[in-house]
């Protein structure tokens, strides 16, 4: 079996939607490079990406005036995205209507990752999300 790859670190990435689009495509190349299934990518690209989105919404206003750090590790049992940024907390405004899309961010965080753990504070929001990995099973005929 091939060594998986090595941590994926962006920095400094601008807040502004082609950016973040094209990190969203950098870090689908490297989580299947990781050797998960394309279901399981999917799902922690979506839930990232997200995560991406919401720095771009929440903590500069969607003005895309900031940046964000995304770390994804990929351990012997889990992978791990943690996605920081460097501004503060805005509550959106929401759209009155029932059926609205907005403020489902952190549901969809929630539904697509195993583990999902959001810090906010004066010196930016960190959000760690973490996937378990299945162990690969090795099944043996008795005979």
């Amino acid at each position: 079996m091939d060594e998986p790859p090595g941590p994926f670190r962006r920095h400094g990435v601008q807040a502004e939607p082609q950016a973040l689009r094209r990190l969203r495509h950098d870090l689908m190349a490297w989580v299947l490079e990781t050797g998960v299934d394309a279901d399981r990518a999917q799902d922690i690209v979506l839930a990232s990406y997200e995560a991406l989105a919401n720095v771009a919404d929440h903590a500069y206003d969607g003005a895309g005036a900031g940046v964000v750090d995304l770390d994804a590790t990929a351990h012997p049992d889990r992978i791990e995205v943690v996605i920081g940024d460097h501004g503060r907390w805005r509550t959106p405004v929401v759209d009155p209507r029932p059926v609205s899309p907005r403020g489902r961010g952190l549901l969809l965080l929630r539904a697509s990752a195993d583990r999902a753990d959001i810090a906010s504070g004066e010196s930016g929001t960190v959000v760690t999300l973490a996937w378990d990995l299945a162990p690969a099973v090795v099944s043996e005929k008795q005979g």
